[in-house]
């Protein structure tokens, strides 16, 4: 299995794929003050060691990345993107835009890029030249408290509704859902100082957002643009802000503080409506965090920066007055110095406390919430199983994000061959073996080949997802065969719902469960390597109503999943289980149709001691077969069996690559290739089948617009993403390749 890692969300997807002509650009000159240094990073057994780099100043560092040069060394977070005029320019150039503005003119009468140039122009004098936002210390703390908070929530939402759905349940009536929803939610309020102390530790990290602007002109209107949006505040809030004016690392802020001490008078004149809710110890625990909960918003410029702060106090304000103790001079961010001489067009920055705060579950509180919404009722009868199945969940979830390791996280976007995003550090989940060699590596080199994948999962995280998601499967059984049972006065949608279940916990459920032990077999019995490839040079089947001139001369797709075998006779065993399952689940269906609907019969075949397990169709044949093969080294689950014999083939010859960890790879060329030849294939082939339709008229009218998009796709190369570690740091490389 394999978590999303998020990258710059920031960044707008469609000028990273079109950002670059292909040309590397050089940055302008730094200080010749780099100092060459041997580093020699701990490597874990099998892992790859770091590349050697120079190490670079903080000044050469200030040089690349903008505001950085002015953050505090103690920056949590940063991200920024720089030059993004330049960006916009690179797309212009593309063919690809050239193609779409042409289409556009033609079907729509209108040009995309004169209809939005005015606001380019205005937006490039800011956006253009640097956008950014940073968290100053203190920030992982709260990220966490957030997180706890948003649980906390999640738990008081399920237990709100189970008890409500339940005493609805025990009525016979789940008609008043809505009333018992608000009337459970106002008796839990009493509930809430528990969670006091999230209140009492909450506080405003210190925020900072700002742009850079073209010029004196740009910037003057931009700062008092955002200077004159704060002048609402004391409209609106009355003797509740104040005038704050500040100096943090050299720039001048001008706004207002809210004041907590105000707002905590306000409560504490409206503590009798207050107390209808919570405790009277409460009130005073909330009274007493909100006199200390201030909120300062300022405006400032520094150089042509113009810039907003949200914060808790000034002096939290994450800004410097010199490189030296700016985050530029700090090592967390040495994962840029590689980088000197490239196009850096984004950055960014995670200190690790900030990383571990956001790995969380989120099923274990929504859990226990059903559990503690069940308890003290017996709407749904007796109901201890099932709490001990949801206290589960929370175990086996618990047990899964145990495997996770966080680091401080760094990226930068880099424009080199198109736009590559180069992640270093941030959580590793536990899922990707990163240090075992990979005997698959090399299926993905083909000519033809148009997705290729490749990794390996380590066998206890594959232990541990397998185990929590039996027990959220089961837990949902176990509900739904509770709320089944119910007697409720609704003859719709519920009684649908009780009578399907009732027929598949008598009719399937056994057969449903062999099934699941069986593919649960299955996977014991391979390795934990898996290779994907997709290619497009399989032979077109023979559809029913294909013309043979598009049979004969087509190409069409094949895919397959592939992995050594560890065990061959549990592969058996599992086939003996799904097939005795599959028997019998043909069999209630007969009874059910009243009719008799036997179950296909696989066909096997044989060759160098692999056997092919397919079942027959009219218009199958070797290259579009939906099948399993397997032998004692290898399985393959392929839409092929000709594709399965030719990967296992090229595995017994030694298929291994030099690359760890986790990769992907999406080739256009092969895809354009693809494209341009059943383009060319329905031209002269297809109008003997299809010269009737509409459609095809409509085909042969677009020929030129069709040609012409493809021949600027061209400009595309491909798409890869590589996850591995070096020196023993997780690495990402996510790369849209362009020429």
């Amino acid at each position: 299995m394999k978590s999303f890692r998020p990258w710059l969300s920031v960044l707008p997807a469609s000028a990273l794929v079109l950002s670059s002509c292909g040309k590397k650009e050089q940055q302008s000159a730094a200080p010749e003050a780099a100092v060459e240094v041997e580093k020699t990073p701990m490597v874990a057994p099998g892992d790859t060691p770091a590349p050697e780099v120079k190490s670079l100043t903080a000044g050469e560092r200030a040089a690349m990345l903008g505001i950085v040069a002015h953050l505090s060394k103690e920056t949590e977070s940063v991200m920024a993107v720089y030059d993004g005029k330049e960006i916009v320019n690179r797309l212009r150039t593309l063919k690809t835009w050239g193609f779409i503005r042409e289409v556009a003119q033609e079907e729509e009468g209108m040009d995309p890029e004169e209809e939005i140039a005015d606001d380019l122009e205005a937006a490039g004098k800011f956006i253009g030249q640097e956008i950014f936002m940073a968290t100053g210390k203190g920030t992982g703390p709260q990220l966490a408290n957030l997180m706890k908070l948003s649980q906390r929530s999640n738990y008081y939402q399920m237990r709100v509704m189970t008890e409500a759905f339940v005493e609805g349940a025990k009525e016979g009536d789940l008609s008043g859902m809505s009333q018992a929803s608000a009337e459970a939610m106002m008796g839990m309020t009493k509930e809430l100082g528990k969670e006091m102390a999230l209140l009492e530790g909450a506080a405003m990290p210190p925020v900072l957002v700002g742009v850079k602007a073209l010029d004196e002109e740009s910037l003057g209107m931009a700062k008092e643009n955002l200077t004159s949006s704060l002048e609402s505040l004391p409209q609106l809030l009355g003797e509740a802000v104040e005038p704050a004016e500040f100096t943090q690392g050299g720039a001048e802020f001008k706004g207002y503080k809210i004041s907590g001490e105000f707002l905590a008078s306000q409560m504490e004149e409206s503590r009798s409506d207050i107390e209808q809710t919570l405790e009277p110890a409460d009130v005073d625990r909330m009274i007493a965090a909100m006199k200390t909960k201030n909120l300062v918003l300022a405006a400032g410029t520094l150089g042509n920066y113009v810039m907003f702060y949200l914060g808790d106090n000034a002096e939290a304000c994450p800004l410097v007055e010199s490189v030296d103790d700016s985050l530029a001079a700090n090592d967390s961010i040495s994962f840029v110095d590689g980088y000197k001489d490239e196009k850096v067009v984004g950055f960014l920055y995670g200190e690790q406390g900030l990383v571990k705060a956001s790995v969380a579950g989120s099923l274990k509180d929504m859990a226990l919430g059903i559990r503690d919404g069940l308890a003290g009722s017996d709407g749904l009868g007796d109901t201890r199983d099932l709490a001990s199945l949801l206290e589960l969940i929370g175990d086996k979830e618990e047990s899964l994000l145990a495997l996770a390791s966080s680091e401080s996280v760094g990226g930068l976007v880099v424009l080199d061959e198109g736009v590559k995003f180069e992640m270093f550090g941030g959580t590793d989940r536990g899922g990707i073996d990163f240090t075992a060699g990979h005997q698959l590596g090399g299926l993905g080199k083909g000519e033809d080949v148009m997705l290729f994948g490749n990794w390996i999962t380590t066998p206890e995280y594959s232990k541990r997802a397998r185990e929590y998601g039996e027990v959220i499967v089961e837990t949902a059984y176990a509900m739904a065969e509770k709320v089944a049972g119910l007697e409720i006065e609704d003859a719709g949608e519920f009684a649908g719902f009780q009578q399907g279940f009732g027929m598949f916990n008598d009719k399937f459920r056994a057969d449903a469960l062999g099934l699941w032990d069986a593919l649960s077999v299955a996977g014991s019995g391979l390795g934990e390597e898996t290779a994907l490839v997709v290619d497009l040079k399989g032979t077109m089947p023979p559809i029913p109503g294909m013309p043979q001139d598009l049979v004969d001369g087509g190409r069409f797709v094949r895919a397959s999943v592939i992995s050594p075998v560890t065990d061959r006779s549990k592969l058996t065993d599992s086939w003996g289980q799904i097939d005795g399952s599959l028997k019998n689940i043909f069999k209630t269906l007969s009874e059910l149709a009243g009719e008799e609907i036997p179950m296909q019969k696989p066909i096997s075949s044989e060759k160098n001691d692999l056997v092919t397990y397919f079942f027959s169709f009219p218009f199958f044949n070797d290259d579009f077969l939906p099948s399993v093969t397997v032998g004692d080294k290898w399985f393959v689950a392929s839409t092929s069996k000709l594709q399965s014999l030719d990967l296992i083939a090229q595995a017994e010859a030694g298929a291994g690559g030099e690359r760890k960890g986790m990769w992907m790879e999406l080739d256009f060329d092969a895809l354009r290739k693809f494209a341009a030849e059943w383009t060319t294939l329905m031209e002269t082939k297809g109008g003997d089948a299809f010269g009737e339709m509409p459609q095809y008229a409509e085909f042969k009218e677009q020929l030129p617009r069709i040609r012409k998009g493809l021949e600027a796709f061209e400009e595309f190369d491909s798409v890869s993403v590589a996850e591995r570690k070096e020196g023993g740091k997780l690495r990402t490389t996510l790369h849209f390749k362009v020429r």
